[in-house]
């Protein structure tokens, strides 16, 4: 209901309660006073009539007395005229059917000797007023009545004014008054309303379309300030509070649209969640781009479904939680998760998230920052990871072609020195040059399979013989596993497999399984690398016989930067995340196993491609 309904409601309401009680209090107060003036009146008359009454009483005119009661009952607006003699009993009546009656209340305790008036009921109903006026003993009538001591009442004039006729009046008389007061009244209510309704209401009701407006988000929204009363102050006053609104919400926007920009602008993944009730309150592009989904769909949705598609919070003691985990503001936690992106991939991440208060730090204002880094992103093999493997060949790589460098270096010295004393011959000249050939082919072969490692793979897959992929990594590798006590043993199928993938991913799957096997073996040891047919796969097996990996941390060894080497020696943690990231691009599975100091074996199977 509107502020101007209800206040002219009310207004009706506490003006017609108090004109209804003021007509009643004024009906009540006129009516006594219409009593007492009908009952002085009456005195008057009934003095006249009681000395008219007690001259015929005193000259015993009976008939003369009957006369009078009977004239009485005749005036106009008297019903009846009774005398009563002091032991109530009707002597004298003008309604004959009341002679004979007794009426003993009329007489001593109710009159008490003193002339009363009064609205009564007489016996059929009506209701009448009135009068009674005791005839006191006097000395003339001690000869009839007795005594003044024991007789002072002679009798009882009773007269019955109609009370109809009094009542009318008075209910007209009152009725023209409540006239005139509700007349006054109206007025009096509309001048009262037409002020309000100006100066109040319609001022309030502009100031609740305006106030609506502006939650609405129409910032220019102002009203106009009329006057210098309290509404006009009060509209002045909600304009300046508008533009301060306006002012501080274009302030906020422009902080949220930086925040957001820099928060998009951040390589990693970042999310802002509640730590109440585990709902997401912000998002940035490269968490979009992680989940494959909008801000839209992932702001307000709980952590849970956002990141692992789960309907329920994720169980604290199976993940590391950082909801459940961080308890006061500062604290940070670590963990690595796989997250559900809305394409159903799994997309291994890490998570370093940390505990904010936000407004006044009570647990329903705390919040939780996620840094989200994308695993299979750091983990796709890029050509800076491939130099950064082959830094690890550089000292392998120089003694491989050192050794043939000084080879040719004595060659040439020696034809020189020949040339120089004349004792050259042509055998011996070209036994020089055959032998500096074959080591010049030897380097080239080095420089060769170098650079078939390193280069860009390919957009698309082709068919890549098995065999010297293999052949040539681990020949890259001699040196580092002579220089380690390893021997390396070759054992390559003679059906030449051929496998549909890129042959420097190939390589490089061979570069980083046999570099483990190194890792695995700091005392030396025996390492096969073999190839086979198995059906439709072609299989890669890479035998260790060092230490083995724990059964606990098989499940592991593929997780991006989990590095656990047996030289002690502190590695990326990347390289079989790479062959798994190869493997699988192919179509293919990579398997472990291992014993614990008895070695390990990797065995890699992709689809074979037929002749």
């Amino acid at each position: 209901m509107s502020l101007s309904r209800r206040m002219l409601r009310q207004v009706l309401l506490v003006a017609g309660g108090a004109s209804l009680l003021f007509a009643v209090l004024f009906f009540g107060l006129y009516r006594d006073q219409l009593e007492r003036e009908r009952a002085a009146t009456s005195a008057q008359i009934n003095r006249l009539l009681r000395v008219a009454l007690e001259n015929a009483m005193l000259k015993r005119d009976v008939p003369g007395l009957r006369d009078i009661v009977q004239r009485m009952g005749q005036q106009p607006g008297v019903v009846g005229v009774m005398i009563l003699e002091p032991g109530g009993e009707v002597r004298f009546a003008s309604p004959a059917e009341r002679l004979g009656q007794r009426l003993p209340q009329l007489l001593g305790g109710e009159t008490n000797g003193v002339p009363t008036t009064r609205f009564i009921s007489d016996v059929g109903g009506r209701e009448v007023l009135r009068s009674v006026n005791p005839v006191p003993n006097q000395t003339p009538c001690v000869g009839c009545h007795g005594p003044l001591e024991q007789h002072p009442v002679n009798g009882v004039l009773v007269v019955d004014y109609d009370a109809g006729s009094l009542r009318e009046q008075a209910y007209r008389s009152a009725g023209l008054f409540a006239a005139a007061g509700i007349a006054v009244l109206a007025l009096t209510l509309g001048a009262v309303w037409y002020a309000l309704r100006r100066r109040v209401i319609d001022p309030l009701a502009t100031l609740d379309r305006a106030a609506i407006a502006l939650a609405g988000g129409e910032l220019e929204t102002r009203v106009p300030a009329a006057g210098d009363d309290e509404t006009g102050r009060l509209a002045e006053n909600f304009n300046r509070m508008a533009e301060r609104l306006a002012g501080q919400i274009r302030h906020s926007e422009r902080q949220q649209r930086f925040l957001q920009e820099l928060l998009d602008g951040m390589p990693d993944g970042v999310r802002v969640i509640r730590r109440s009730d585990y709902r997401v309150l912000a998002v940035n592009a490269a968490y979009c781009r992680q989940q494959g989904t909008t801000a839209e769909q992932a702001v307000g949705q709980p952590c849970y479904r956002s990141s692992h598609g789960r309907d329920a919070p994720c169980v604290a003691t199976m993940v590391v939680c950082p909801v459940a985990e961080l308890r006061e503001a500062g604290q940070s936690v670590k963990c690595r998760h796989r997250h559900r992106s809305l394409d159903e991939r799994d997309v291994p991440v890490e998570v370093h998230a940390v505990l904010l208060n936000s407004g006044d730090g009570t647990a329903a204002e705390q919040v939780i920052v996620e840094s989200i880094i994308d695993l299979s992103q750091v983990v796709r093999h890029s050509q800076e990871q491939r130099l950064s493997e082959l830094g690890l060949l550089a000292a392998g790589i120089a003694h491989e072609i050192h050794n043939p460098l000084g080879s040719m270096r004595l060659a040439v010295d020696g034809l020189l020195r020949a040339l120089r004393n004349g004792s050259a011959d042509q055998d011996r000249l070209a036994g020089y040059l055959e032998m500096m050939s074959g080591e010049i082919d030897r380097c080239t072969g080095v420089t060769q399979r170098l650079l078939m490692l390193s280069r860009l793979p390919q957009q698309q897959a082709q068919a890549v013989a098995l065999n010297p992929a293999v052949s040539d990594t681990v020949t890259l590798l001699d040196f580092d596993a002579r220089s380690h006590g390893i021997v390396q043993t070759l054992a390559l199928d003679p059906g030449e497999p051929r496998v549909l993938a890129d042959d420097s991913d190939l390589r490089m799957l061979v570069l980083n399984l046999v570099q483990n096997a190194h890792h695995a073996m700091p005392n030396g040891g025996q390492l096969l690398v073999r190839t086979a047919l198995a059906g439709e796969l072609a299989v890669i097996e890479v035998i260790d016989q060092g230490c083995g990996i724990p059964e606990e941390a098989q499940a592991r060894i593929f997780d991006p930067f989990y590095s656990h080497r047996a030289d002690g020696e502190r590695g990326t943690g990347l390289g079989l995340t790479i062959c798994k990231s190869i493997v699988e691009r192919y179509g293919g599975t990579i398997s472990v196993s291992s014993v614990a100091g008895a070695g390990t074996t990797f065995r890699v199977q992709l689809a074979r491609v037929s002749e």
